[in-house]
C-alpha cells in the first residue's frame, strides 16, 4: 500500500558506496514524470549526477550539507520556466479534450489558472509547487525501490538568492539555459542503517485536521 511506504519512508542522510542500479534511478525518474501537474504543464526537468567532480559541486551549492556531498547519486530537480510562456501555456491548454474556443481563451488569459500573467513572482512559485510534486513522488519511489533518499532545498538559487558564484558554476557545468533553475536536489543510494533508523515525528492527526472549518 501507499500509506504503507509513506509511513516507513525517512529522510536519509548516510549512504553505503554501492551506486543504486540504473533501473532503479530509471524508476524514481519514472515516478516524477507521472506526477500530477498543474493544467498539465510539467514544468519539470531532472538530471541524474554520478561524476564525483559535479557531486562535489553540488555539495558546494547546499553551502556544504556532508549527506550531498557522500551521496552516491544525485538528482538536479530543475523548473522550467519557459514552460509558463503564453505560446507553451496555450498549447497546453489547447491539447485538453473538449474546451471550447471561449474556455481555451479564458484559461490562457486569466491570473488564475496562468500564472504568466501575474508575472515572474508567480512563475516562480507556481513553478517552485510543481516541482515539489514530482520531487516527492521521486523520493517515495526511492523508498520502493529499496533506496534511501533526501530531499535537499536549502541550496543557492534563485529562491534564496545565496551562493551566487557557486550557482552560476552549477548552470554553467549542467548546462542549464537561463530560463530553468535547479529547485531542489534528491540525494539517492542504499541507506546505511548503522546508526538505526529514525523515529518520524508528526504532529498528532487531530492537530493538522479539521471538518467543515477550523479548529484547535
Amino acid at each position: 500500500m501507499v500509506l504503507d511506504v509513506i509511513q516507513n519512508s525517512y529522510s536519509v542522510r548516510r549512504f553505503k558506496e554501492e551506486i543504486p542500479s540504473d533501473d532503479k534511478i530509471n524508476a524514481v525518474l519514472e515516478a516524477g514524470r507521472l506526477a500530477p501537474s498543474w493544467i498539465n504543464v510539467q514544468p519539470w526537468h531532472n538530471i541524474v549526477i554520478k561524476d564525483k567532480e559535479t557531486i562535489n559541486l553540488m555539495g558546494q551549492l547546499s553551502n556544504g550539507q556532508k549527506h550531498v556531498q557522500n551521496a552516491p547519486v544525485i538528482i538536479a530537480c530543475c523548473g522550467d520556466f519557459s514552460a509558463w510562456s503564453k505560446d507553451n501555456f496555450r498549447k497546453v491548454v489547447e491539447a485538453k479534450d473538449g474546451l471550447t474556443p471561449e474556455k481555451i481563451e479564458f484559461l490562457v488569459n486569466s491570473p488564475m489558472y496562468n500564472p504568466g500573467e501575474r508575472g515572474v513572482d508567480a512563475v516562480l512559485f507556481r513553478t517552485l509547487e510543481q516541482v515539489t510534486y514530482a520531487v516527492a513522488y521521486m523520493a517515495l519511489e526511492a523508498h520502493n525501490q529499496d533506496l534511501g533518499a533526501c530531499i535537499v532545498g536549502a541550496i543557492g538559487n534563485k529562491l534564496t538568492g545565496e551562493l551566487a558564484d557557486v550557482r552560476e558554476k552549477a548552470k554553467q557545468k549542467l548546462n542549464l539555459p537561463e530560463y530553468m533553475e535547479i529547485i531542489n536536489l534528491l540525494v539517492l543510494g542504499y541507506p546505511d542503517q548503522s546508526r538505526g533508523v529514525p523515529k518520524k515525528v508528526r504532529k498528532d492527526f487531530n492537530q493538522v485536521v479539521s471538518h467543515e472549518k477550523y479548529s484547535k
